[in-house]
């Protein structure tokens, strides 16, 4: 059901969202699996990413990095973007 699709992408929104300190740029409290987040260079920091198989797209307001978060998604898939931040 929906419920539990919901809670999963929650959590794993509100880890990012942790990790992210004060980079991130969404709302704090969760409202969907979208999580903006400030880089110096969002361009480059996509296509890093996407060498270490992390997709990720940048957006151009605020020039900015923007990570979906889905019920598919694991904590580990999280951890990983984290870490090649």
């Amino acid at each position: 059901g929906m419920d539990p699709i919901q809670s999963r992408i929650g959590r794993l929104t509100n880890r990012l969202k942790a990790g992210l300190g004060d980079r991130l740029l969404s709302p704090r409290a969760y409202e969907s699996g979208l999580v903006t987040f400030a880089v110096d260079d969002p361009e480059e920091t996509v296509e890093r990413l996407r060498q270490e198989d992390i997709r990720i797209r940048s957006i151009p307001h605020p020039q900015a990095c923007r990570a979906s978060i889905h019920a598919f998604n694991t904590a580990e898939d999280v951890d990983a973007l984290l870490e090649a931040l």
